[in-house]
C-alpha cells in the first residue's frame, strides 16, 4: 500500500496478488510483445485516428454526448486501482507508451526537443487536461510541469505519483518524433503532495526500432 495509507491495510490475499505483479519483469521482450499486439490492432487505430480528425474539425465523436465528459469517470477508477496495485503503474506506462507512439504521435510537430515541446504545450490546454509549462528544453532533456492536472489535482496527498499514463503517452509521442528512445518521468505530483505535476524527459542514444527493439 502506498505510505499515506488512504486505503484500509491490504488482506492476505491482496499483498499476494501484489507480489505476483511485482515479480513481473517489463523486459525488452515483453515490451516488443506488447508493442507487435497493439500495431496489430488496425481497425482499432483507425477508429481513434477518425475520432481526432473529427475532434480537430470541431465534430462530435457521439452524436448526442458529444466529446466531453467529467473528468471524475476516468480518475476515480485509475486512482483506486494505483492505491490497490501500485506495480500496475509500470505496466500502465507501457501500455501509454505504445499509444503514443502508434496513434497520439500524429498530433507532434517540431524536429527537436524544444520545438515538439513547444508544440506540444497548447494540446494540453486545447484538449483541457493540463497547463503545461515548459520549464527548460534542450536537444537531450527537457522539464515540464501540468498545473490543474486532470489525473490528480485535487486529490489528497496519497504518497504515490500517478501520471503514469500522461509520462508514458509523452515517451512514445517524443520518441516516434526524435527517432529516438525517449523516458519520461514523473518527478512531482499532486497526488503526492506537490502543487503541480513534473516531468522529466530524457532523450537516449539508442535509435527507435518499434518491431525489434
Amino acid at each position: 500500500m502506498a505510505d499515506k495509507k488512504i486505503l484500509s491495510p491490504a488482506g492476505e490475499k491482496l499483498q499476494a496478488a501484489r507480489r505476483r505483479l511485482k515479480d513481473l519483469t517489463m523486459d525488452e521482450g515483453l515490451r516488443r510483445e506488447m508493442r507487435e499486439a497493439v500495431t496489430g490492432a488496425d481497425d482499432l487505430w483507425a477508429s481513434f485516428n477518425r475520432a481526432y480528425a473529427l475532434y480537430e474539425k470541431g465534430d462530435s465523436i457521439r452524436p448526442t454526448l458529444g466529446n466531453e465528459m467529467q473528468i471524475f469517470y476516468m480518475r476515480e477508477r485509475q486512482t483506486v486501482m494505483f492505491l490497490l496495485f501500485p506495480e500496475l503503474r509500470k505496466i500502465a506506462y507501457e501500455v501509454a507508451r505504445s499509444l503514443g507512439y502508434g496513434v497520439m504521435a500524429g498530433q507532434m510537430a517540431g524536429k527537436t526537443l524544444p520545438e515538439i515541446m513547444a508544440n506540444n504545450a497548447p494540446i494540453a490546454l486545447r484538449d483541457r487536461y493540463a497547463i503545461e509549462e515548459i520549464v527548460e528544453a534542450d536537444d537531450r532533456h527537457a522539464i515540464y510541469r501540468h498545473r490543474e492536472c486532470a489525473d490528480c489535482f485535487g486529490l489528497p496527498d496519497l504518497g504515490m505519483k500517478i501520471c503514469v499514463y500522461e509520462a508514458g503517452t509523452a515517451a512514445g509521442c517524443f520518441s516516434a518524433q526524435l527517432g529516438k528512445n525517449c523516458r519520461v518521468t514523473e518527478t512531482r505530483c499532486c497526488a503526492n503532495g506537490d502543487p503541480y505535476c513534473e516531468f522529466l524527459v530524457e532523450v537516449t542514444d539508442d535509435p527507435i526500432d518499434w518491431e525489434k527493439e
